[in-house]
Formats: structure tokens, sequence, C-alpha cells
């Protein structure tokens, strides 16, 4: 089954040579609340990590996340870093994604109460998923180590293959976002 009528809408104003990534919010806004019921989960469009609060690191230029807390849990389960689609066929647009991604997993680990905390990063409506394991305190798909002298693709853009408007795309959201209530179920 596809997206509804109103998220459909908002996909359909996006343009893949859109260079402003907060034109993307509404449409992933909209998502993130069709899949988490306010319910059961808070939609936080902005963390501010306790480094950026009190003016450090990540206080400038600070990018919105979208971060999804289980209400029963009192747990980070979910969260969603964008940026716009002129990034994706850009070496470091999709090297600063990754590491973006992998900076974020380590400001909110010790949140986590599930085994597994799921983030995507979202280059326009290409989106790449990234696994945090609790146990094991590993981050999936594996970093690829930079070199000083090479040029060095450390996020290649196949990573980025799922599109979140296409059938697979929303089939394979939804599996995510199945197997993070199956987890808060089984701690619940």
């Amino acid at each position: 089954m596809p997206w509804p009528a109103h998220i459909l809408r908002k996909s359909d104003r996006l343009r893949d040579n859109e260079t402003i990534e907060n034109k993307f919010y509404p449409l992933y806004n909209s998502i993130l609340n069709e899949c988490f019921p306010q319910e059961r989960f808070s939609i936080c469009p902005q963390y501010a990590t306790p480094i950026a609060q009190a003016g450090g690191i990540g206080a400038i230029g600070f990018a919105v996340t979208y971060v999804v807390e289980a209400l029963d849990l009192d747990s980070v389960v979910f969260f969603l870093e964008i940026k716009p689609p002129t990034h994706l066929p850009i070496l470091s647009g999709r090297k600063d994604a990754d590491n973006q991604m992998r900076q974020r997993f380590g400001q909110i680990a010790h949140l986590v109460k599930l085994p597994t905390l799921y983030g995507i990063s979202a280059i326009g409506k290409s989106l790449c998923y990234y696994t945090y394991s609790v146990p094991t305190h590993t981050i999936e798909p594996t970093r690829i180590l930079d070199s000083c002298t090479l040029l060095v693709d450390t996020a290649p853009i196949e990573r980025w293959d799922s599109n979140i408007m296409g059938e697979e795309g929303h089939d394979k959201f939804l599996a995510m976002v199945q197997d993070i209530q199956s987890m808060i179920n089984t701690l619940c």
C-alpha cells in the first residue's frame, strides 16, 4: 500500500535539484508522524546534544535531526538526518552525511534501551539505513577508512539505494518501523 495522498503531494513538490534541505522537512515529518503514532512516540524535530546546548561543538551550523522516542520505554528508538539531493552525486557530500550519522550515534547511544538503534541518512528521497548494535557497539554499514594521500569514496553512492517514495523504499521503511515496534513490545 503506498503512502497516503498528503505525503504523495508533499513529495511531488520536491525536485531532484533542490539545494535546501529544509524543503524536505515537511515530507519526512509527515512520514514519521504516519509511522510513529503520537500515542506511543514523541518525534523531536531537533535534538540538541548536551555539547551543542552548552555552546560547544555542534552549536553553530546545527543540523536538524528527527529523533523518535518511545513514550513507554523512555528511549530513543530511531533518528533521521536529512541532506538535499544535490549532495548525493558529490563524494564529499556523502562523506559528510556518513560522518554526521556516525557522530550522532556516538552522541545518543547512551540513551538507547533497545538492542538495535536504527538511523537513516536521507539525501533527498534516497535513503541509507544504519544500525547501531547496543550489545556489540558496532555501526553498520561498516566505515570505509579515508586516506591522507588517496581520494577514497568513504560513503559509496550505492548505499543510498532506497527511494522512500518508491514501493520497495516504502516497504523497507515500514519493515524497519515494524522491527522497532517489535523490539519495544518485547521490552514493555
